[in-house]
């Protein structure tokens, strides 16, 4: 069963543009970029598969000539498959094998921009990192684990979506009745998470004991693979200690040194695999004084967030009584979860708070430890996101963060709550919200 994803939009996109280039599609493994792809070939004529993981002949081919046509001609005899321009969908899976054929997308869209070439793979961005391309010659699309609004999707509870409040347009809120039952369905969401072999087990068999196999999978297949593009035993063993120790500080400042008691070097280094592996997105701060918020962000200053909530709560060891039986989703296991999950909905609704990338506020101030969960960039302006409970007079870090800042406008606070509601420049709105 494939559940429909906001990435086949953005496929089907690139697909009609007049103007296309291949394209790359990066993300994690196993969230769902094969099957992407797949369904898309549902809407072309032919749609041809070279996994240069199973078949290292695929890979063969690319040591010699790059020539697209004399490529296309050999990829015909050995798939048994024609490959037309315009009719045919052209799949590169796995691509990370062979270096020289992502370096051959370049010369696709120079002598064959007819034909519609799609590459992706496991731990692509490790192979991406040593080939440049030139301005235009290629595309990147990005997949992620489902959303919360996809989870619904993909449990038959579609009927829901519409009800789902958005804040940063609009003050309506659910109805009563509705708004529990997406609450509810959060704490699923929670621990089922958004990998999407999860959520097909969970939809068929509702067992959260079924998706923690499916955890334990997945993670175990994160183990073997990261440390194969790491020199060293060392640096094997930190990041594989990194990569265990890093879903329990999720949402939370950190320095090298806590993530693990190592070489700070070493495990900088190891951080910065992990996020290239996208098991692991940085949040910096940044003083949002204005937009680009990358301009003003400190490269010091963190907090992780794990590539998707099931697998950050399996890793952790939680039961999930831990979260099913807590009272409220907002401040379970210290705020981590409702910070985890947030970051995570905004890397996969809308890429993140800027140009991919998430960013958080935090006042510079010898002994200051004001804090604001996130920064956002929407429509050329700066919106921070607050994720605590409490009346507005409680949120002292976000009023600080407004009255230093006059130029913004409104701000968001997630809370456990039904009802979207303002007051003065913050508003108020439910944990599931859409941002």
């Amino acid at each position: 069963m494939y559940i429909p994803r906001a990435l086949d939009k953005i496929l089907t996109s690139w697909k009609n543009s007049t103007n296309r280039a291949p394209l790359i599609l990066r993300g994690a493994r196993q969230v769902g970029k094969s099957a992407a792809v797949a369904e898309l070939g549902k809407s072309f004529e032919s749609f041809v598969t070279c996994d240069f993981e199973i078949n290292p002949v695929f890979g063969e081919l690319f040591s010699g000539s790059l020539e697209p046509r004399e490529l296309v001609m050999q990829l015909e005899v050995i798939t048994g498959q024609s490959i037309i321009p315009g009719k045919t969908l052209l799949f590169f899976d796995e691509v990370q094998e062979s270096p020289r054929a992502i370096s051959s997308l370049r010369y696709f869209r120079e002598k064959l921009p007819a034909l519609h070439i799609i590459a992706a793979g496991s731990l692509l961005e490790f192979a991406l990192g040593e080939i440049s391309f030139p301005v235009g010659r290629v595309e990147y699309a990005y997949a992620f684990p489902l959303s919360f609004r996809e989870f619904l999707v993909g449990t038959e509870r579609e009927k829901m979506v519409p009800f789902i409040p958005q804040p940063l347009i609009s003050t309506k809120s659910p109805p009563s009745a509705i708004a529990k039952k997406l609450h509810a369905a959060l704490r699923e969401y929670m621990l089922v998470g958004g990998m999407p072999e999860a959520v097909r087990v969970y939809a068929e068999s509702r067992s959260f004991l079924e998706t923690t196999r499916i955890h334990d999978r997945i993670i175990k297949s994160f183990r073997d693979d990261i440390p194969k593009y790491v020199s060293g035993d060392l640096q094997k063993m930190n990041i594989s200690n990194l990569f265990s120790r890093t879903p329990r500080f999720c949402g939370q400042q950190v320095v090298y040194t806590k993530l693990i008691d190592d070489d700070p070097k070493r495990s900088k280094v190891s951080i910065a695999q992990l996020k290239k592996s996208m098991v692991l997105t940085i949040v910096h701060s940044s003083s949002a004084a204005s937009l680009p918020l990358g301009a003003f962000r400190d490269e010091k200053s963190f907090k992780p967030i794990f590539l998707d909530i099931g697998l950050a709560q399996r890793a952790c060891g939680r039961s999930p009584s831990e979260i099913l039986n807590h009272p409220q989703l907002v401040s379970a296991l210290d705020g981590q979860l409702a910070e985890q999950y947030v970051g995570q909905q905004l890397l996969a609704e809308s890429c993140g708070s800027e140009a991919g990338e998430l960013f958080f506020w935090r006042r510079h101030a010898k002994s200051s430890s004001a804090e604001v969960d996130y920064l956002l960039s929407r429509n050329g302006k700066v919106v921070p996101l607050e994720i605590k409970n409490g009346k507005s007079g409680s949120l002292k870090s976000l009023h600080l963060l407004l009255e230093s800042t006059p130029t913004i406008e409104r701000a968001v606070c997630l809370q456990d709550t039904e009802k979207v509601s303002d007051v003065g420049k913050v508003r108020f709105a439910p944990l599931f919200s859409l941002l």
